[in-house]
């Protein structure tokens, strides 16, 4: 056999399985933590959906959107976001610098 072909079939094998070892924990989709504030949004756990819907329905900024999803989102996930507000999987391992 080839040995570019050879290289090619092992890295396939290898990328394939490279999937079945993923350390991404589950999303809980029981439920959605929905939260506007900060003290809020600490009553979220790890792993849940988490949408940040501000008050009265008011449209948010995109600097608003970024500063939610860096504070609170999982970017192991996808994030959603649009003027309605933030959608992700929340996290609690930037809750330090949320001040």
């Amino acid at each position: 056999m080839r040995p570019l072909v050879r290289l090619f079939l092992l890295s396939t094998a290898a990328l394939s399985l490279s999937a079945c070892f993923s350390d991404v924990t589950p999303i809980d989709q029981a439920g959605l933590c929905t939260y506007n504030t900060d003290p809020q949004a600490q009553r979220c756990t790890p792993g849940q959906m988490a949408w940040f819907r501000p008050e009265q329905g008011q449209p948010i900024s995109e600097q608003m959107a970024l500063s939610v999803a860096a504070a609170y989102c999982d970017f192991n996930h996808q994030v959603m976001h649009n003027k309605a507000g933030v959608l992700c999987v929340f996290t609690d391992q930037r809750l330090d610098t949320v001040k």
